[in-house]
């Protein structure tokens, strides 16, 4: 099986590498709306739905984490171009498909005054996240996960509030792009299944101890050791064996790998063979999985390059279950020690806030309308507290709207980054966050140490993150070189 990626994107400089993976990761709103601040912590037990979730809770969806949004017009495509050019175990990806989403990526960078890639980056980009998005829905279905309606219908009204919509609204908006909303719901579905198989096979699998949280702090407070861990660069071509290969055929492949072993011994360039040749997923890169400690690497990879120099081939070629591998040592180094980030002193706001929550029934731009009348008799001589204890539809209205004393990280950004820009006794103008409509209030500030309880939440926190994200980014890629991708590309644009 040949591979026929875009030979543009395997051009790319970083810089632009980096645009490209930053647009697709960032741009569509997640279908399951879950804005987690990692290092959040300190408001546990709080009862307002405006506090993030705490150390120890669920965390976020890492930013490759497949999300889906509110659909954006595309130009409808005759069926002459609706050609396969991915297949992806057993099903396929239309060139219909690839041009509508590079279409809905054009016209959301434009809409953000954003720079266009070249069309070739772009489609290059495009395509491959497709593949790993197919491959991880694929993963769900056959590990038997269902989602419920009651689920889709849950991640239907994330979406509304995200996009500060009615469920009504983004009905609408969703059927002027051309898609129907039964195909809506079952896409929302697939991302839904593909969460509930990530819980699973990943976050439930990720534990946080005391020692990391101890290096991690000593670490951050200049404590720790003066150098990190030995780090790998290491890079493949992997000539894949397809399950049900016969022994002719895999003889016959074992025979491209050593040749392809061979030129890179005779110093050919491997990142050139890598592009031209290797069916792994990172093969537009080089074929370079990127600097890892040893434990990170698959076993059968640290075995073959331990004892190598930097930028040497390993002599034999290493046999998995995916195929043959031509494995390099790119790099090596030694990571250094983190560097304080933080103070041992920070910042808290005392503040309350006035809430109306937006859905179905109260479409935001109503809500925004009441709150814009209740800061009026607040502004003119009205008392905060009684408005909030009268109107708030939030947890703290009892309390006036009161959240008493709350550190950096703790609140959703909206709400925090309004609440940063007042002062001492101003009030906001109303702010829009996914749990309705806000009016806020700053009623003092002051500085204050961490205290060493905190200090260990905002570590296991972070920590949690960190193992989180490479743990997710391993999960996938086992996915996608377990499975089986043909690519069928045709160059004409």
């Amino acid at each position: 099986m040949k591979r026929q990626a875009f030979s543009a994107l395997s051009r790319m400089n970083p810089w632009h590498r980096l645009l490209l993976s930053t647009v697709l990761a960032t741009l569509a709103l997640p279908a399951a709306a879950q804005l987690r601040a990692p290092g959040a912590s300190g408001a546990a037990g709080r009862t307002s739905g405006i506090f993030l979730p705490q150390a120890g809770q669920e965390t976020a969806v890492p930013s490759s984490q497949p999300q889906l949004g509110v659909p954006q017009p595309t130009q409808k495509r005759s069926q002459l171009v609706d050609e396969v050019v991915a297949i992806v175990n057993n099903s396929v990806i239309t060139r219909r498909e690839l041009l509508d989403r590079a279409d809905e990526i054009e016209s959301q960078l434009r809409t953000a005054n954003r720079e266009v890639p070249p069309r070739a980056d772009l489609l290059g980009e495009v395509l491959e996240r497709l593949v790993m998005e197919r491959v991880q829905t694929q993963a769900a279905q056959d590990a038997g996960i269902r989602v419920t309606d009651q689920e889709v219908d849950r991640a239907i009204e994330s979406v509304a509030q995200q996009n500060r919509l009615s469920a009504t609204d983004l009905r609408r908006r969703v059927e002027a792009t051309g898609m129907s909303w039964t195909k809506y719901r079952d896409e929302l579905r697939k991302q839904v299944q593909v969460i509930r198989l990530r819980e699973r096979e990943v976050d439930s699998k990720v534990q946080v101890y005391d020692g990391e949280i101890d290096n991690y702090i000593a670490a951050r407070s200049g404590k720790g050791t003066a150098t990190g861990p030995t780090e790998f660069n290491v890079a493949q071509i992997l000539v894949r064996v397809p399950e049900d290969a016969s022994d002719a055929q895999k003889a016959q492949l074992k025979t491209k790998a050593e040749g392809l072993l061979k030129q890179a011994l005779g110093g050919a360039d491997f990142a050139e063979l890598a592009k031209a040749n290797s069916e792994a997923p990172e093969a537009s890169q080089g074929g370079a999985l990127g600097f890892r400690e040893i434990g990170r690497l698959p076993a059968v990879f640290a075995n073959a390059v331990v004892d190598l120099q930097p930028g040497a081939v390993a002599p034999e070629l290493v046999e998995s279950a995916n195929g043959f591998h031509v494995v390099k040592l790119s790099a090596k180094r030694t990571a250094p020690a983190q560097q304080p980030q933080a103070s041992d002193r920070i910042t808290q706001t005392q503040v309350r806030h006035i809430l109306i929550r937006t859905g179905p029934n109260m479409p935001e731009a109503e809500a925004r309308r009441q709150m814009s009348t209740i800061r009026d008799r607040v502004t003119h001589g009205g008392d905060f507290a009684d408005a909030a204890r009268r109107f708030s539809q939030d947890g703290s209205a009892a309390q006036g709207g009161d959240l008493g004393w709350v550190s950096p990280g703790e609140l959703v950004p909206e709400f925090e980054q309004a609440m940063n820009r007042l002062r001492p006794g101003e009030i906001s103008d109303p702010v829009v966050s996914q749990f309705g409509v806000h009016l806020i209030q700053v009623m003092n500030r002051r500085e204050t140490e961490v205290s060493p309880e905190k200090q260990r939440d905002f570590a296991r926190a972070e920590v949690r993150e960190q193992k989180l994200r490479s743990a997710y980014d391993d999960w996938v890629r086992q996915l996608r070189s377990a499975a089986y991708v043909e690519y069928r590309i045709n160059r004409q644009r």
